[in-house]
């Protein structure tokens, strides 16, 4: 039963639309993240959106543009899920240009869509290996804390 709850959740997030959708071209350079299966604060359905705040965002120039891009997402389906990020290549000093994706060396920021209620929260990383950096050798999330990016902070 719980199988088919999966597979109806993800058909209907492919027929509704995703929240996050990586508009990327393929650079060829990647960084995999995955997402353990003892991840708690996730139902299926919800999205888990990789974002570099300080990623290459201009395509096929020179033009340097700096800021935040989605390079990976996935769908949450309670099992494993192996996330492919896009990362940016610079081939300028070669005559070459920029092609927009991660910058290895920045942090992976990690935004989540609750589809239950259809709002984005920011969210707090556990990792199990990995310093969460992109161009990390291995990258393993074991536990994710859903923080609301709008909710008033005590002093």
């Amino acid at each position: 039963m719980l199988r088919l709850k999966m597979i109806i959740c993800i058909i209907f997030s492919m027929v509704w639309g995703q929240h996050f959708q990586v508009n990327l071209t393929n650079t060829g350079q990647t960084q995999l993240t995955l997402f353990q299966s003892s991840i708690s604060n996730l139902s299926p359905g919800d999205e888990i959106g990789i974002f570099d705040a300080n990623a290459i965002t201009n395509y096929n120039n020179c033009d340097n543009d700096i800021g935040e891009l989605l390079v990976g997402m996935g769908v949450w389906t309670g099992a494993q899920l192996n996330l492919v990020s896009i990362g940016s290549v610079d081939n300028c000093s070669f005559g070459g240009p920029q092609l927009a994706g991660f910058v290895n060396g920045n942090p992976l920021s990690i935004h989540i869509w609750d589809d239950s209620e259809n709002r984005e929260y920011d969210a707090d990383i556990t990792w199990s290996v990995g310093t969460g950096n992109f161009g990390d050798i291995l990258q393993h999330v074991s536990d994710i804390v859903l923080v609301d990016p709008f909710a008033c902070v005590a002093f």
